[in-house]
């Protein structure tokens, strides 16, 4: 009878769905073994897909599948629907299912990786799922990091059926959620020579101030600043910093932002004039002269010349007068602070000094004038020398008398000097008349020259007008060198002395403005000093005429009267080996 069964509703299907099946799948559809009606059905224990799915089962059968009466009253209805709606009974391998509705347990329903246990209900089933996951069949996972970042501080990472925190760099996990900073400075060598500051997720590598953190050599490299143009004009890297720097000897000083310049004012302005009739006998300090004049008679004349004369120096010539070094000449000099003569007539030299200290630089009329066979010198119409003589000072040139007069300097070298004294002088001339008379061209020169003309008041001392130097090259046998200055600048800023070694420059005192917020030894100071000053070198003063090099603007012994009182004074000692200041 179920063969018949089977049968009709197989042509049922085809002749609904217009089916055709193949040859091979009919066949195994027409070999399936039959399980009804066998002798021992009865003896074995009810079961779905035998009693239902194979063959059409009665309510009694059904019966026996579930083995209650709720859950069989709530199947069969419903299984005897789904019999009117063939198509269900096809699944896409052509075989036969049951609709899920009736799937029990038993066909293991559920998601094996999110399920607990699979619990049977009536005419279905019940999956109880794992944390992690949800749907009927325990299929979905849950999204735990959709709902408050699944509680983690930083990151939530959803895995299937779980979640994982994890912490941002410089942090470690603590527990399952939360996120504590890590102090990479417990290490050692994580800025190597550098100083580490931990902070919050992370850590810096601090160097100090004109330094940068180098990653590869982990260490602090020098900034060189003089690469930005930092300074207005001179810029000197230093390590950890740098250093600008102004031309002094440009009048120009650092400001106080220590990077620009700005010009140097005096403080105060000492009187410059100068006596445009006067003529001022060391403006070369080379010794030259800085007069040269030729006279010629046709008849024999006695030599005579009367002049003003006023000086603090003790030593240097005042003119010359003969013909040349092997002739007949004399040379005026001061030595020691006296007028000096000498004189050479042939084979004859003599020196003669005498009268009074003539270099307190008050005005004094000298004369020196040929008397017969003498020469005779006064100061302020006082003979004071009278030297005999044997020969004449002009010299006969084809029929000429001749004779050379040079002011402030002689025309030949100082070694042929009768006495050794140093030609260079610091003196002030004016009222001057040579062989009784006045050279008119000569004070044309002096008035339209201002360095030839002398200050009309002045002070002793030394003046430096704030340009160029002297140079001096001093040894001393004791290791303690004692220098003393006395001071009376006209600027607040300017290099008193320095030490000299070869290129080096070991020490510099000098004059600097004052300011709270600058340093001094940031402010390095190269303006030449400006204003009076005297120095005393192990307890001896510096002759500026005895200096290697000097700038002709410097007055050596003279200097221009400035009312700055009291005058002020700094005692310095110093130790070295010899050298050049």
């Amino acid at each position: 009878r179920l063969f018949i069964y089977v049968f009709f509703f197989f042509f049922f299907f085809i002749y609904l769905f217009k089916v055709s099946l193949s040859a091979q799948e009919a066949n195994q559809f027409l070999s399936r073994p039959r399980r009804a009606n066998q002798v021992f059905e009865e003896t074995k224990q009810g079961h779905l897909e035998r009693e239902c799915v194979e063959e059409r089962c009665t309510k009694e059968e059904a019966r026996e599948v579930f083995e209650n009466d709720p859950e069989t009253d709530y199947f069969y209805p419903k299984y005897l629907g789904e019999l009117l709606q063939l198509k269900s009974f096809f699944s896409i391998h052509n075989r036969l299912f049951f609709n899920p509705t009736f799937v029990s347990c038993s066909s293991s329903p559920c998601n094996d990786r999110g399920t607990v246990r699979c619990e049977d209900k009536k005419g279905d089933f019940l999956c109880h799922c794992f944390t992690g996951w949800t749907g009927a069949r325990c299929e979905k996972d849950v999204d735990e990091c959709s709902n408050k970042n699944g509680g983690c501080d930083h990151e939530c990472n959803n895995t299937m059926g779980s979640y994982r925190c994890s912490c941002h760099q410089g942090y470690m996990l603590v527990g399952r959620h939360m996120c504590h900073d890590v102090n990479e400075c417990e290490d050692p060598g994580v800025c190597g020579t550098a100083r580490c500051e931990n902070k919050e997720g992370s850590y810096d590598c601090l160097c100090d101030i004109g330094y940068v953190y180098d990653n590869d050599t982990k260490s602090c490299v020098d900034v060189d600043e003089c690469e930005a143009g930092v300074c207005a004009e001179e810029c000197l890297n230093t390590p950890g910093s740098f250093r600008c720097f102004c031309d002094g000897r440009q009048g120009m000083k650092l400001g106080q932002d220590l990077r620009s310049c700005k010009p140097i004012t005096p403080c105060m302005f000492p009187s410059l004039k100068r006596n445009s009739r006067s003529l001022y006998l060391g403006r070369m300090f080379s010794g030259v002269p800085v007069i040269r004049l030729r006279f010629r008679r046709r008849i024999h004349t006695g030599f005579s010349a009367e002049f003003d004369f006023r000086t603090y120096d003790p030593e240097g010539v005042i003119f010359f007068a003969g013909g040349h070094l092997n002739s007949s000449w004399i040379v005026l000099a001061m030595h020691h602070g006296k007028l000096e003569l000498q004189l050479k007539y042939g084979t004859v030299s003599r020196v003669t000094s005498s009268g009074p200290i003539v270099n307190d630089g008050q005005w004094r009329k000298i004369s020196v004038e040929e008397q017969g066979r003498s020469l005779v010198i006064k100061i302020d119409r006082e003979a004071v020398m009278k030297i005999a003589v044997n020969g004449d000072l002009f010299t006969l040139q084809k029929g000429m008398h001749e004779l050379n007069l040079t002011v402030g300097g002689v025309p030949f070298k100082e070694d042929g000097l009768v006495n050794q004294v140093n030609p260079r002088l610091d003196g002030c001339m004016k009222e001057w008349r040579w062989l009784t008379g006045e050279d008119t061209s000569i004070q044309e020169t002096i008035r339209s020259n201002d360095n030839m003309q002398c200050f009309s008041t002045e002070d002793p001392g030394a003046y430096y007008p704030g340009t160029g130097f002297t140079f001096f090259n001093i040894s001393y046998e004791s290791q303690n060198l004692s220098v003393r200055f006395s001071l009376r600048p006209t600027s607040g800023i300017g290099v008193l002395l320095a030490l000299v070694h070869q290129d080096r420059v070991p020490l510099s005192i000098a004059l600097a403005d004052y300011h709270p917020d600058v340093p001094l030894v940031s402010t390095l100071v190269s303006a030449p000093y400006s204003g009076c000053m005297e120095v005393r070198v192990n307890g001896q003063s510096l002759d500026l005429d005895q200096a290697i090099y000097k700038h002709n603007d410097i007055r050596s012994h003279s200097c221009i009267v400035l009312q700055l009182e009291p005058q002020p004074r700094i005692t310095l000692s110093l130790f070295g080996d010899d050298t050049a200041a």
